[in-house]
């Protein structure tokens, strides 16, 4: 096989495999949004032992790049044994509104790196490793556009933490 005729077979093999990855990821998402639909409501999020940050790590953000709002978390899920799925983030993300309201705008998968050596994936994505924590970690802006991508940590569109509250990541 010449060098040519390998790189065409390379370039329609990927042509083949993209589209059935993009689309996985795709139903993917649809699958983390039906799943995490009900948590638009806090108290269902609360119901589901999911437990607001607000008093440990408090609100994130980053005002150079944008906000990541308030994270409620699930022990159980976090402790799982690096189990993935995507109807059931670690972290529910919640912008914390002028208003004292709090708006669903992402989900937050979470592994402890002792779980697993190597980046999980989910989304057709790969995991990043968290800046200070031993966890691998990737966001899903489904409920709230994000300009920087839907996998990014921060998001210019999701309003910086209030005044009164203890601010991480800044």
């Amino acid at each position: 096989m010449t060098r040519n005729t390998k790189l065409i077979s390379l370039i329609l093999g990927m042509m083949l495999i993209m589209p059935a990855a993009l689309a996985a990821g795709q139903s993917g998402l649809a699958t983390a949004r039906q799943g995490t639909a009900r948590f638009h409501n806090v108290a269902q999020a609360e119901a589901a032992e999911y437990e607001s940050t607000l008093g440990s790590l408090g609100c994130f953000e980053n005002p150079g790049t944008g906000g990541m709002g308030l994270h409620y978390l699930n022990g159980g899920l976090l402790m799982d044994g690096g189990e993935v799925d995507a109807r059931t983030p670690e972290a529910l993300v919640y912008e914390m509104r002028a208003d004292g309201k709090l708006k669903l705008v992402g989900l937050e998968y979470i592994v402890l790196r002792d779980d697993a050596a190597t980046a999980p994936q989910l989304f057709g994505r790969s995991f990043h490793a968290h800046p200070v924590l031993p966890l691998w970690v990737l966001h899903a802006w489904v409920w709230a556009p994000n300009p920087l991508g839907m996998f990014e940590d921060w998001n210019p569109r999701v309003a910086l933490c209030p005044e009164d509250v203890l601010v991480f990541g800044s």
